[in-house]
């Protein structure tokens, strides 16, 4: 049974393009997608579902993979540009000094 899966256009687009790079990191080591898939602890067809994008495989998966290639350092690194001027932003004009 196809599970489907409502999620924006921008992060399906995100996704997709997730998959493509692992698709081209795999290509690029000369590995097949069985191989990955028994590194990862899963199957053919799910690397294939991991390389067209598909949201409806577990995130724990694609992790997985990414450590079969080699690729899962910093993949959990997030740039924040927005909480980090938010931070700023809530940050006072100026110090006062306490009187102890």
């Amino acid at each position: 049974m196809a599970v489907s899966i409502k999620m924006p256009r921008a992060a399906r687009k995100e996704l997709e393009t997730l998959g493509e790079n692992i698709r081209v990191a795999r290509l690029r080591r000369k590995l097949t997608a069985e191989i990955v898939a028994q590194r990862a602890g899963t199957t053919r067809q799910t690397i294939a579902k991991i390389e067209s994008g598909n949201p409806a495989v577990k995130i724990g998966t694609y992790v997985a993979v990414l450590q079969a290639l080699g690729l899962l350092k910093g993949w959990g690194d997030i740039d924040d540009p927005v909480g980090e001027q938010m931070a700023l932003d809530d940050l006072p004009q100026r110090a006062r000094l306490k009187n102890g």
